[in-house]
């Protein structure tokens, strides 16, 4: 796999013809939890899309996605049929989904929306959120064995998405020193440039672990914020032990290649996903 950037965080799976990626720190797991994140190679859509898009709302062709779904479902072993999708918004609403949930967003009618944060207690059912450049947050709770996977761009990071999750898997049952999360590929600290007034957004949890947004030289009014430190410093406040916390460490600005960018490619591109599931 040395084609492919690999981090302590992340690791590249190439299977059924695509590329993936999967998060070590879950590796203990294997026999109860599994999560990946997609790239953009090893499906079939063309065009802006090409080529492993799942994003279903990008206007591509409906069977090429049925198809990119198809191939990640074998790959990573999950039924798309039974895929339970969020609905976001760049909200900190979650949803617990159950076994009547299956398939929805993708084979049956989703009967909810604003919906950035997906947990389960149930088997074989696969929980999908959707990224171009925000952070995808997963969870696994090893001791009540639940099943997280959140959505978090910049205002839902800076709203909390990580505590919130923590939070609702907490009220489940849920010790936060038991909780295992994985910081999936996302835009980088290096990349990601926001605003005088996003970057005071960040800027409200700063603390311990430095400035959350760091302004560029030579760019009066401009910052780097870092999506990765923000929502790690979260988990860690909310009581997730430190050292299960992993950072992916993969911009998708700096590897466009590799990921869709929305800052690279703007609206018309695929869209990738991050799925977990308990087996």
């Amino acid at each position: 796999m040395s084609n492919y950037p690999e981090t302590a965080g992340a690791r590249p799976v190439a299977m059924e013809g695509l590329l993936y990626y999967t998060f070590p720190i879950f590796d203990r797991f294997a026999r109860e939890f599994r999560a990946g994140f997609s790239t953009r190679l090893g499906g079939v859509s063309q065009g802006p899309y090409a080529s492993l898009n799942l994003g279903i709302s990008r206007g591509d062709d409906p069977q090429a996605v049925a198809e990119n779904f198809a191939r990640f479902g074998r790959a990573l072993g999950f039924d798309p049929r039974r895929a339970v999708m969020s609905q976001q918004a760049h909200t900190v609403n979650i949803r617990l989904a159950t076994a009547e949930d299956a398939g929805k967003g993708l084979v049956r009618e989703r009967d909810y929306r604003d919906v950035d944060a997906l947990i389960t207690a149930e088997r074989q059912l696969p929980l999908i959120t959707n990224y171009a450049d925000c952070t995808p947050l997963l969870f696994y709770a090893a001791d009540r064995r639940l099943a997280a996977t959140a959505h978090a761009g910049w205002r839902g990071t800076v709203d909390g998405m990580a505590a919130a999750t923590v939070a609702r898997l907490q009220a489940l049952g849920c010790d936060p020193k038991q909780l295992y999360v994985a910081i999936g590929p996302s835009a980088g600290p290096c990349c990601y440039e926001v605003d005088e007034e996003t970057a005071a957004c960040f800027a409200r949890h700063n603390g311990a672990f430095g400035p959350m947004a760091r302004p560029i030289e030579g760019k009066p009014g401009k910052y780097l914020a870092d999506l990765w430190l923000t929502n790690r410093a979260l988990l860690v406040q909310s009581g997730v032990p430190e050292d299960q916390i992993s950072v992916a460490g993969l911009c998708t600005i700096c590897h466009h290649d590799l990921f869709y960018s929305h800052r690279i490619q703007g609206e018309q591109r695929g869209g990738m996903i991050a799925a977990a599931m308990l087996l």
